[in-house]
Formats: C-alpha cells, sequence, structure tokens
C-alpha cells in the first residue's frame, strides 16, 4: 500500500509541511514521518483517519489516493 506516497502527494497539493499535519492529526511527527516514508507499513485506522482529518480529506479519499498509486507502481 502506498499510504505514504499518498499523504506526501496531498501535503504538496495543499502545500502543508509534516510539522503542521502533526499539529493538525495529534500524531507524533515521528509516527508522521515513518508512515510517509514507509518505514512503519501497518498504522492503524485511526491514525489515518487523524492523519486524513490533518489534510483537511475524508479518509476515503487518502485511500483512494493510495490505491491509485498502487495501480501505477503495478503498471510500472
Amino acid at each position: 500500500m502506498s499510504i505514504g506516497q499518498a499523504i506526501a502527494a496531498f501535503a504538496k497539493e495543499k502545500r502543508l509541511t509534516r510539522y503542521r499535519i502533526s499539529k493538525e492529526s495529534n500524531i507524533s511527527q515521528t509516527t508522521l514521518g515513518e508512515i510517509v516514508n514507509e518505514k512503519k507499513t501497518n498504522p492503524t485506522i485511526d491514525t489515518l483517519e487523524k492523519i486524513a482529518n490533518g489534510l483537511g480529506i475524508p479518509l476515503s479519499e487518502l485511500m483512494k489516493k493510495s490505491e491509485e498509486l498502487d495501480k501505477e507502481r503495478i503498471k510500472k
């Protein structure tokens, strides 16, 4: 799952720093960084919901973007 790439894509699109997302999400910068860098590959739904809220998007949109990125990776 490319959840880290999806988070990074939305952050770039919305011009949000990891610091800002972590504050809005109420999760640590370390945890967010591990997820974005795909060092933490199995975040909980609760954590993903918090990140989506920090990005200002619904969780479903984050998951959809992740799925799209996975499909792109498979095509290559």
